[in-house]
């Protein structure tokens, strides 16, 4: 069998490590649409649960020269990092280790690295088994090779390109981006990527200048990144900055996020991101940190950015299926997420190692195989693209003293460790612990869902949700609601969610639920599957029932007077 891959970013080229790895395929094609890799984007996180299979598809994310030029096709030269330190709106700062062995025991540990060298490593690898290497199963990467026809047979799958070049494989997976050009030709009507109102700044700042920085006034900054090989976090309700050491600690990367309702740069569609002034950057982060001790470090910081970049932060509410015939989504085209929990290259190369696994267990059966690939992988993923919303203070308000119970009977930590802002329990093995190529031994009878990933067992979570909030006067579902209406009530205090074509009005219920009250701000008018999919208990759906104001109709027309 022939496999195509649309996109040669790092999903694409995990794919097509994994696929090889199977045993199942003849040759793999890797169609990239840029004429060179892209260097755009600066620092990036590996997590043991990503790393595990990197090492599993040997690829070398610590080896390489730290101080070689950028581009060289070279091993992964990561920055291995001691501990996270959060700096408090108090003034204090706390410091949690990372635990690079986890409940594995395998020591995967945490990579930090510039996205140029992940990028440069799974080349390397992937040129090992090219065209000239003699090797079975040679993989071999197409650039300027931008995807503009897709078209299916019983028999395979044709891919047509603006070279005017054509593929023919059995199987062809889009690992192209939430900008997918393979989710908008074979998805009818896909859901179209969303800002999030948030922008951010990304950069990168040799040692060199790290050491030399100072304060505007030129006093030395309270905590300058040369002296602690940590992750550094700042935060506000609004605004958040992370630094860390990547490229063996040659280069700190800093990025910074604030919340920015009322910009109009990426609301045109004018590019995901695009260079930026120092001038701007200094203005805007001194303004988004005012409140905060340390603001003239982070001003220092953002200052000596090389190159500096802006972004816009986009999103998409979860797809119900990742599978059209013989064509499958991976990787951030099939569940595209925010930064905040460090874990989109990590997904993308689970999905490529279940999807490897796969066509192993099942071999030739294309069909089985790509279903069985949905049906482990759908949930995972999408717990985290919700998950990686969360992280933003303006969306998720303080807990509760009811969630706090619920969290902590659930001992499950449902933020990353990274993050000191404890929420659940201190158990993070279902994150970090993760081994992707477990998929079972048999096709699951349906998708996977929270029970095939939680240590904790059904009993337990029955008995810490045995009493779930609930109206003292429950919605009696009778309504037709047109989604008009639904659009009006889009605020977290006062929000209205669709979930498998019925609308609930969750306002008073979210502060009691463990997502919090962000789930409202996030889900106010907007389909909610990623969040209420059909993982959830018949104790949840029956919860459920008592916020149903009714069933969802698209307009007024459908709406029948009483008799």
């Amino acid at each position: 069998m022939r496999a195509i891959v649309i996109g040669a970013g790092m999903g694409g080229l995990m794919t097509a490590l994994a696929l090889r790895q199977s045993g199942v395929f003849s040759a793999i094609e890797v169609y990239e649409q840029t004429r060179q890799p892209s260097t755009a984007g600066a620092g990036l996180n590996i997590p043991p649960n990503g790393a595990r299979i990197c090492r599993w598809l040997g690829v070398d994310l610590d080896g390489g020269d730290p101080k070689g030029p950028d581009g060289a096709i070279d091993g992964g030269r990561a920055a291995i990092l001691k501990s996270t330190r959060q700096f408090n709106t108090d003034g204090s700062v706390t410091e949690r280790p990372f635990d690079h062995v986890t409940a594995v025991g395998d020591g995967a540990g945490f990579h930090h690295m510039h996205r140029l060298d992940l990028l440069m490593c799974l080349y390397k690898r992937v040129f090992e088994f090219g065209p000239d290497s003699g090797t079975p199963c040679p993989i071999s990467v197409h650039m300027d090779s931008r995807l503009t026809g897709l078209e299916q047979s019983q028999g395979g799958v044709t891919a047509a390109f603006a070279n005017g070049h054509t593929a023919t494989g059995d199987i062809l997976v889009g690992a192209d981006g939430i900008n997918s050009a393979t989710l908008s030709l074979a998805w009818p009507s896909p859901r179209p990527r969303r800002w999030t109102e948030v922008t951010c700044f990304r950069g990168l700042i040799p040692r060199e200048t790290v050491a030399a920085l100072r304060k505007p006034d030129g006093s030395p900054l309270d905590y300058n990144p040369i002296h602690s090989f940590s992750m550094d976090r700042h935060k506000t309700d609004r605004s958040g900055a992370t630094t860390y050491w990547v490229r063996g600690g040659e280069l700190l990367n800093v990025w910074i996020a604030r919340y920015e309702p009322d910009s109009t740069a990426f609301e045109q569609e004018e590019g995901d991101w695009f260079p930026i002034s120092r001038e701007e950057i200094t203005r805007d982060v001194g303004a988004a940190f005012a409140e905060l001790p340390n603001r003239d470090d982070l001003v220092a910081l953002a200052g000596a950015m090389v190159r500096p970049t802006k972004w816009g932060l986009y999103d998409r509410d979860a797809l119900d299926s990742w599978v059209q015939g013989r064509i499958c989504l991976l990787g951030d085209a099939a569940h595209p997420m925010l930064p905040t929990f460090g874990q989109g290259a990590a997904q993308a190369f689970e999905d490529a190692a279940a999807l490897g696994c796969a066509f192993a267990l099942h071999r030739r059966d294309v069909a089985t195989a790509l279903l069985h690939y949905e049906r482990v992988r759908h949930y995972r993923a999408s717990r985290f693209q919700l998950g990686s919303k969360f992280a933003f203070d303006h969306l998720r308000p303080k807990d509760t003293e009811a969630q706090k119970a619920l969290l902590e009977g659930l001992d499950e930590r449902v933020t990353p460790a990274f993050s000191h802002d404890k929420r659940g329990g201190e158990n993070d093995a279902w994150i970090y612990a993760f081994d992707a190529r477990n998929i079972g031994p048999t096709l699951p009878a349906k998708k996977w869902g929270p029970w095939d990933y939680r240590e904790a067992s059904k009993e337990d979570h029955a008995k810490a949700t045995q009493s779930l909030w609930r109206p003292e006067v429950p919605a009696d579902g009778a309504r037709r609601v047109t989604r008009a209406e639904v659009a009006r009530h889009n605020t977290r205090d006062d929000c209205w969610i669709i979930v498998s074509g019925k609308v609930y009005d969750i306002t008073a219920w979210a502060p009691h639920h463990p997502g919090g009250a962000g789930i409202a701000r996030i889900y106010a008018g907007k389909e909610a599957t990623a969040e209420f999919g059909d993982y959830h208990s018949a104790q949840a759906v029956a919860h459920m029932a008592h916020f149903c104001i009714g069933e969802l109709v698209e307009t007024s027309d459908d709406i029948q007077p009483p008799a």
